[in-house]
């Protein structure tokens, strides 16, 4: 766990050097995967799709197909519509495959825009297990800040606080009967960009589901302290607990604390409340 980080970081720039570099001339887009714990199963794969010089694409307009197989069962081929996912509404976002891995080792995903561009095919190696918590999972009971025991400006990085994401310790929501919302997110030190949006997006479905626990974990501690730095060292113990390879994450647990849902970087409208609706 205490690698994962940095090791996210050199994997997202290794991705962008590697795909410019096998691309040919021809070949205008490709695409730079957005999930870094892809696993065996029905999997919520993202990614995003660039011009070769870095630009970003994608809109609700431009439709993208998937091609998904294992190299090692190269006749057994997935195929799948990709949504696109806002991340910053009108500027910025990912499209999201649902593709059922049923093997571990290296994938085959290939896919076509419908404005008929070439695109670059690409690897992704698929693990046997999650590096997360998975669904089916106990969630750890970790003792996380709340109003109680912490200074507001020293609980998170947020602005302007949303104090009913504070008021219980993630191991007391775990424990009370109750679902329970546990977002892991960074506003300040995030380098994907989305904690912003999940922090804005959990904070207007929480004002619908008043009977649910929500509880923000700030994935770093002592961001006041002079010489803080966003590394290794400063994780929040919960973050470490729940195995975090990257920010930020959602994780839903029913009313007995199991994991019924893993979702990493970006929400879809409706994808939280169907959980919370079962």
């Amino acid at each position: 766990m205490r690698r994962s980080f940095i090791g996210v970081v050199a994997l997202i720039a290794l991705s962008l050097v590697a795909a410019a570099c096998s691309s040919d001339e021809g070949e205008r887009l490709i695409a730079i995967r957005a999930s870094v714990d892809p696993a065996v199963g029905d999997e919520r794969f993202l990614f995003a799709v660039n011009e070769i010089d870095g630009t970003r694409r994608g809109s609700p307009d431009e439709v993208v197909t998937v091609e998904a197989k294992a190299l090692d069962a190269p006749d057994s081929v997935f195929e799948v519509e990709a949504d696109f996912l806002w991340m910053v509404p009108g500027s910025i976002g990912l499209y999201r495959a649902a593709i059922p891995f049923d093997r571990p080792g290296q994938w085959e995903i290939d896919f076509s825009v419908s404005t008929g561009e070439p695109t670059q095919p690409f690897l992704v190696l698929v693990n046997e297990q999650p590096a997360t918590i998975a669904e089916g999972d106990e969630a750890p009971r970790v003792a996380t800040p709340t109003l109680a025991t912490t200074d507001p400006e020293d609980l998170t990085t947020d602005s302007p606080i949303h104090e009913p994401f504070y008021v219980l310790s993630l191991d007391e929501a775990l424990d009370n009967g109750k679902k329970t919302v546990a977002i892991f997110a960074t506003p300040a030190f995030c380098t994907s960009a989305a904690c912003g949006p999940m922090m804005r997006q959990t904070k207007e479905i929480s004002a619908a589901y008043p009977d649910v626990n929500w509880v923000h974990v700030e994935v770093y501690e002592g961001f006041n302290d002079d010489g803080f730095a966003p590394d290794l060292e400063h994780l929040a113990p919960a973050v470490v607990e729940y195995r975090l390879p990257s920010e930020p994450w959602i994780f839903v647990m029913d009313e007995t604390g199991t994991v019924v849902s893993r979702i990493e970087g970006v929400l879809a409208d409706g994808e939280l409340e169907a959980f919370l609706d079962a």
